[in-house]
Order: C-alpha cells, then sequence, then structure tokens
C-alpha cells in the first residue's frame, strides 16, 4: 500500500470516488470523516496497533497520520477487503528494477536454528529472507514438475532461509554475497550456504519457494493445511521464540503444519494440516485459532500480517485491538457503507469462523463410478475439491492456464469455476443436481484439455481428466452425439482414406462436403481441413528399412510411436525423426501400434480409449520390458501414454510405459549431455519455438530449450505464449471457430507475426494448423529443423 498513489472506487451509494488525486467535494467530505475519526480515538490507536514491519488488521487507522494532519482514504481503502468500496482504479508508484541480484541459500538441519539465525541476516540489508520448511522441501522433490529444480539443495535440511541482495554494481554484490556466506559459515548452524548470481539459478530457488502454498494445499484427501493462523506476524527478533511457542500450541492438539514465508519481516505463514470435514477437526480449528490469538498479542504482532481478516480472523479483532478501536473501525464502516451492502460479515460485525464452510461435517460427496482414475484423491469429487479458490487460473502475462478464461474474461470460464461446479455437483449442496445438471454444459464447455492447470495451478487441478470423465457420464445419459463419434472415428478412418489421398483431399475439400460437415456436424467451413500427404510415413518407413543396408546402431533399439496425424498428414515429420534417430546410433523401430485414443478421450468416449489404450500396451510391453526408449513426436499422443493409459489400463505394463515414453528432443538432450561428440549437428536458423501445451504440462520445454541453446544460442528463443486455441477439434467447431482464435490471439499470434526473420518452430499438430491458418506463416516441426542440422536441408 506504500506505492498507491490513487484509487477509483464504487461506493455502496452507486457513486464513483477518486482518491489520492484532485480530489472532489464527495472524496474531500469522507477524507474530513477519517481523520475525524481518527482524532478521536488517537490515544487508542498510539497504543493498540502492533508496532511492526507487517500489520493489515482492521482498517488501517494508524496509516493515517498524526491528529490533525490531512487523512489520506487510499491508505484506508488498501486492505478495507471490498468492505468499503469497489476498486476499479488504482495508480501505483514505479520503483527502478534492481539492475543485478544474488542470492544466498542457507541449509540448517533444524526449523529452529534457521529462525534463530533470521535476524542477524538483516545488518547485511538483504532484500528478502524467505524461509522454507522441510513439508515444502520434500514435498517439491516428489512433485514432477518441481523436482527438477531441487538439484540445488543439499544434503537433507530441515529448513532453508533463501537470503536475497540487490545492487547497481555486480562487484559490489558478489562482494556482499560472499561476506554474508563467509559470515554465516564461520559462526552459525547453517551447515551450507549456496550463492547464485546467475539469473537461470535463482529461479530455480524461487520455483521451489513460490510453489510453497500449493505443495502444502496439493496434498490428496480429507486431511488439508488450512488458512486460519497463516498470517501471523511479530517483530523479527522474537520471530523463533514466537514459533517455538505456536507450534507448542500445535504439538499440544497433535496437529501438523507446514511454515514458510517470510523471515525477514517476521510473519510466517503456518498452515495446519485439519480435516474439516469432521466436526472434531473444525473445534480443533476453533481452539488453535483462539490460543494463536492470545499468543500473537502477547508478543505485540498481529493475526493479520498481509493476507487480510476475511471470516476466520475478523473475530479476533476485538481480542487484538479492544472495543474502542472496534467502535472506531465500525465508524469507518459507516462512513463509507452506511447501509452496510458492502462485503457484509468482515471486520465488522464478523460472523463467527466455523460458519460458511466450505466443507464442515454436514458436508458429503457422491460417490460416481468412473472410467478413469481418481482414487488417490478419494474419487471424482475429491480431485474437484482440491481447488482452493486462489484464482491463480486468472493469470494473464505468463503461462498458460486458462486459456478460455484469457479469451472470454469470464470467471465461469476459469478452472476454479468448473472445479467449483463439479464439487457442488457432486455434493450434498443442493445448489446443482449432480453431474446432469444443466449448468455444468456451460462451465465445462470450453474447456480445451490443454493439462496447464494440471502443472500451473497450485494444487493440481486436474481439470482435463475431470472433463473427460463428465462428458464420459453425459454420454450416457444422453447418447453420442454424432460429432463426438466422428472425432474419435477420425484415426480409424484415416488408415483407409491414406490410401486414396488425392481422393480423398478432393472430396474433403469439396463445397458440398464442408457444407455437409458444418450443417450435419457442426464442423466449421472456415477451418480448413488437414491434407492427406501422397504416401504415409508408414510406407516410407517400411521401403527405408529394405533399402537400408548397413544398421549399425551402437545405441541400440530405438521405438518410434507413429502417432495418427503423422503418418498420413505430415510424414516428413517422422522421416526427420528416424534420419535424427538413426544419425544417434539408434536402430528405429515401429511397431503396429493404434491411435494412442487423445481423439476418443477428448470427446468423453472413454470405453474406446482403453480398447485402444489396451492393444498399444501389449504392442509396446516388449520393448519396455526391455529397457528401450520409446520416443514420440506428437505431445497430445505421448501425453496420454503418460497421463491416462495407466489410468485406463491399470497394470505394471501400462505404468512402466509411462514412465519410459519420451519426446524425441529430451532423448536427444540426454545424449548430448552424456556425449557431444555423439552427434554432430550445425547451427540452427533463427528460431521461435512454441510447445504444445501438453507437453509444457507434463515435461517442460528444457530438453527442447536446451537443444536451441547448444544449437541456436541466442538465436533460438523459446516463446511463454499461451495456447494456440486449437485443441485437436476444438478449433474445428462452429460454435468455437471464434473463441479458439481468441484464444491464440491473447499472446501467441502477435508473437509469431513480429518474429522477424525468424522462422517458427513447433511440437504439436493442431498448432501447426492453427498458427498457420491464423498467421499465414509457414511452420515446421522442431525435428524438422534439427535434421535439417544433421544432413542439410530437404532437396
Amino acid at each position: 500500500m506504500d506505492h498507491v498513489a490513487e484509487v477509483t472506487v464504487v461506493l455502496s451509494s452507486g457513486e464513483v470516488v477518486t482518491f489520492g488525486g484532485n480530489d472532489d467535494e464527495r472524496a474531500s467530505m469522507l477524507a474530513d470523516g477519517l481523520g475525524a475519526i481518527r482524532d478521536a480515538y488517537a490515544e487508542e490507536i498510539e497504543v493498540r496497533f502492533p508496532k511492526i514491519l507487517r500489520s493489515n488488521g482492521g482498517y488501517g487507522l494508524d496509516r493515517l497520520g498524526p491528529p490533525g494532519a490531512p487523512a489520506d482514504p487510499v491508505k484506508i481503502l488498501c486492505g478495507s477487503e471490498g468492505t468499503l468500496g469497489v476498486v476499479v482504479r488504482a495508480v501505483l508508484n514505479l520503483v527502478p528494477v534492481p539492475r543485478h541480484r544474488g542470492l544466498c541459500v542457507l541449509h540448517f538441519r533444524d526449523l529452529f536454528d534457521a529462525l534463530e539465525t533470521a535476524p542477524r541476516l538483516l545488518a547485511h540489508q538483504p532484500s528478502a529472507v524467505e524461509l522454507v520448511d522441510r513439508m515444502i522441501i520434500e514435498a517439491g522433490r516428489r512433485n514432477p514438475a518441481l523436482s527438477s529444480h531441487c538439484a540445488f539443495l543439499q544434503d537433507d535440511p530441515d529448513a532453508l532461509l533463501v537470503v536475497e541482495m540487490e545492487d547497481v554494481n555486480d562487484r559490489i554484490l558478489a562482494s556482499r554475497l560472499a561476506a554474508l556466506a563467509a559470515d554465516v559459515q564461520k559462526d552459525s548452524p547453517a551447515y551450507a550456504a549456496v550463492v547464485m548470481k546467475a539469473p537461470s539459478e535463482q529461479e530455480e530457488v524461487w520455483a521451489l519457494r513460490r510453489a510453497g502454498l500449493g505443495l502444502l494445499m496439493a496434498r490428496p484427501g480429507d486431511r488439508q493445511s488450512y488458512a486460519f493462523v497463516e498470517d501471523t506476524a511479530v517483530a523479527p527478533n522474537r520471530l523463533a521464540e514466537y514459533i517455538r511457542r505456536f507450534r507448542a500450541i500445535l504439538d499440544a492438539e497433535g496437529v501438523e503444519a507446514g511454515c514458510y514465508a517470510h523471515a525477514s519481516v517476521g510473519c510466517l505463514h503456518v498452515r495446519p494440516v485439519l480435516n474439516l470435514k469432521k466436526a472434531d477437526d473444525v473445534e480443533r480449528m476453533r481452539r488453535i485459532a483462539e490460543a494463536v490469538v492470545e499468543l500473537a498479542r502477547s508478543f505485540g504482532g498481529t493475526m493479520t500480517g498481509e493476507h487480510g481478516d476475511g471470516i476466520v480472523r475478523s473475530r479476533w479483532l476485538e481480542r487484538l485491538y479492544g472495543p474502542r478501536i472496534i467502535e472506531a473501525f465500525r465508524r469507518v464502516k459507516t462512513l463509507f457503507d452506511p447501509a452496510g451492502l458492502l462485503n457484509p460479515g468482515k471486520i465488522v460485525d464478523p460472523l463467527p469462523m466455523t460458519e460458511h464452510l466450505r466443507f464442515g461435517p454436514d458436508w458429503r460427496g457422491r460417490t460416481v463410478k468412473t472410467h478413469l482414475d481418481f482414487r488417490e484423491h478419494g474419487g471424482l469429487v475429491g480431485l474437484a475439491s482440491m481447488c482452493s479458490g486462489v484464482g491463480a487460473c486468472r493469470q494473464r502475462l505468463v503461462g498458460t492456464m486458462c486459456p478460455s478464461y484469457l479469451a472470454t474474461g469470464d470467471e465461469t470460464h476459469t478452472t476454479r469455476a468448473r472445479a467449483n461446479a463439479l464439487r457442488i455437483a457432486l455434493s450434498n449442496r443442493a445448489w446443482l443436481e449432480g453431474l446432469s445438471d444443466p449448468a455444468l454444459e456451460e462451465v465445462m464447455d470450453l474447456c480445451i484439455a490443454c493439462k496447464a492447470c494440471k502443472r500451473e495451478c497450485p494444487t493440481g487441478v486436474d481439470m482435463a481428466r475431470m472433463k473427460a470423465e463428465y462428458l464420459a457420464h453425459r454420454h450416457l445419459r444422453q447418447g453420442v452425439p454424432p460429432r463426438a463419434r466422428f472425432v474419435a472415428d477420425l484415426p480409424a478412418r484415416l488408415r483407409w482414406m491414406s490410401k486414396t489421398p488425392r481422393l480423398c483431399n478432393l472430396i474433403a475439400r469439396s463445397r458440398p462436403v464442408r457444407t455437409w460437415l458444418q450443417l450435419r456436424l457442426g464442423l466449421d467451413a472456415r477451418m480448413p481441413l488437414p491434407h492427406l500427404a501422397r504416401r504415409t510415413f508408414r510406407a516410407w518407413y517400411r521401403r527405408h528399412r529394405r533399402k537400408r543396408t548397413s544398421r549399425s546402431a551402437p545405441r541400440g533399439t530405438c521405438v518410434y510411436f507413429v502417432d495418427t496425424w503423422t503418418n498420413p498428414f505430415t510424414p516428413e515429420v517422422g522421416i526427420a525423426t528416424v534420419r535424427l534417430l538413426e544419425a544417434a546410433g539408434f536402430d528405429v523401430v515401429c511397431p503396429e501400434t493404434l491411435c494412442c485414443g487423445r481423439p476418443a478421450i477428448s470427446q468423453g468416449l472413454l470405453q474406446e480409449a482403453a480398447a485402444l489404450a489396451r492393444h498399444n500396451v501389449r504392442e509396446l510391453a516388449p520393448y519396455v520390458s526391455s529397457g528401450v526408449p520409446i520416443v514420440g513426436t506428437e505431445p497430445s499422443c505421448l501425453s496420454t501414454f503418460r497421463d491416462e493409459v495407466p489410468q485406463l489400463v491399470r497394470t505394471p505394463d501400462a505404468r512402466m510405459l509411462a514412465d519410459r515414453v519420451v519426446m524425441v528432443d529430451a532423448l536427444l538432450r540426454r545424449l548430448l549431455d552424456e556425449n557431444p561428440a555423439g552427434l554432430r549437428l550445425a547451427d540452427l536458423p533463427p528460431l521461435l519455438f512454441h510447445a504444445h501445451c501438453h507437453q509444457k504440462a507434463l515435461w517442460g520445454v528444457e530438453d527442447a530449450a536446451a537443444l536451441l541453446r547448444r544449437l541456436g544460442g541466442d538465436r533460438a528463443r523459446v516463446l511463454d505464449a499461451g495456447c494456440c486455441g486449437m485443441a485437436g477439434a476444438f478449433g474445428h467447431e462452429l460454435e468455437h471457430y471464434d473463441i479458439a482464435g481468441r484464444m491464440g490471439e491473447q499472446r501467441l499470434f502477435p508473437a509469431v507475426r513480429a518474429r522477424g526473420s525468424a522462422k517458427v518452430a513447433v511440437t504439436g499438430f493442431s498448432c501447426r494448423q492453427q498458427i498457420e491458418h491464423r498467421t499465414g506463416v509457414r511452420v515446421r516441426h522442431l525435428v524438422e529443423y534439427l535434421a535439417d542440422a544433421v544432413a542439410g536441408p530437404p532437396g
């Protein structure tokens, strides 16, 4: 709030008022009213408000200046939680971005050793000192998306202190970091001090720290970490003793907790693990809160360091501030919102903290039989209930989640809304009538199953899995729509269509057929159908195997999974892959697999997908058991093996296949890391690389990025530009064609148009179609550029 210069708010009366600029008469009147309240309670404010670095409880009367000074309503409105007005505009002061940053990551065998060390670090003038405890560290090491970020960890720490320093001079920064490390190692319990100056190394650490909340909340099952005493703050030099006594309260109740956040300012987020579906734990939550309120008060601290009061903490304000300050808060509320319309029950006249719980002892979930595996979360409703409501699915500038919200700006189309709707529909709350409720149709419609939420949601809400299951249940009630059946059966049709590609292309692109497809199946005629190649990849491969005289394969056998799209539409991708792998020393085999099942899964035809999965597992099992790598070039197909196949075919062979399958770029990176001379590749041309959403979600893009850095240097760039919007058949659908375009226009298409002389590389067939159609820019698969670097461009 120190950097908020001006806000425009809508009051409960409907008036729109701007504070902090050239205040109008209404703004001045409210400012004068605030000044009068502050002056009337000045002595009580001085005595009662905590004198600590982080305090945001109630209304910030202590931020209004001394008695008699002009009162700035901006200081009250910040942190008022929508109880005084709805902020529709804010003007912020900017501060310079530090030129140089560095980290010193201190490792401790004991949490309290870390907390006792934290205050002495302040003498080194750090910009931040962040604590990460064992619960988060261990969860990070187990998490597939974060385990690669944990390489900086030394041995087995109970706690970390992440000390950040900033400076305008790189040499001075290096000296300060070295002095800190030397000081700590000379006379502290820290057993390791890892200094990091490279931004990429620092990002590894911050990735784990940022994920702290999500890691604590991503526990499957009913026992979850809850936020009700997670925002207490005290003076930093008293933090260690405070947390000792806090921990004693939890130990007395038999409750574990995760602990992380801002040691430099005395504000740690402690989240006790409870099952609030049990009456005993609801009562235990209340007892813990009461004890912690008294503890914080005795330390001159607060229950609300930075997160606001809400329902869970508002009732404790009188304990902390006394009845006179609560009276002042009520006068502030009446001044701005005399009718009490805005966010009632918070700060003033609070509701009991144990009412209006999301779950509570009376909550019951409905058990439904599922095709996919939800056992880890106690069923479909358990996975839906993992949504914490934090709203990371509303992010706009980074990542992929959630494409439909980015395109519409409508909360209905967030991962959060879908998870909440499913949770309610599958519970004994009376708002939605099970999976058949029509409201679910709208909320699920624009989910494109990109899987971004599986990786980017702090609690790992897997909406793609839930949508597939939802569609399967809808088909049981309503029957399978013709378009869904057409899309799911397309791979089988392509096998015979590819025998007469010229004729089929002519027919498919004719006006009568496109009109029929649009009118009968709702496939938009504006979206071109993919063009069948004159020769399939498998036809080329059979001829290639016959012609190949030398089969020197020092690296042994490698299986290339031939996906549904590469074989008939883009055989050049498969050809490039075989040439790359053979140049790397592999004997490439292509078993007679069928479609991975992704088209069927996307349409909710899970029984059909299971049949395909069983065939493919049988076909690939001998190679998997022999340790042969299984590679592919289409992320949506490989993600099926990695994600859905072990759920549809619950056998050891299916689980082994999921562990073995990799993108070809991952295999090549590993080979080059082990032996840089094992595959000679020329430099790549300037490239922009856009990864398929499933690749980003399940494997990440680091393998491809490492190859591009090795071969392209600064001339190759990985785009962080969200989703193209195609999502298989979604971009072809009449009702979704426009919204699919808007998804790509958020960041990806503008980046492609602004590429300059760079070429565009992708890994997904859908991405290739969508980018070419929407931008007119020719796109190739990444492996095609890599194959060019081995053999030169195709003649």
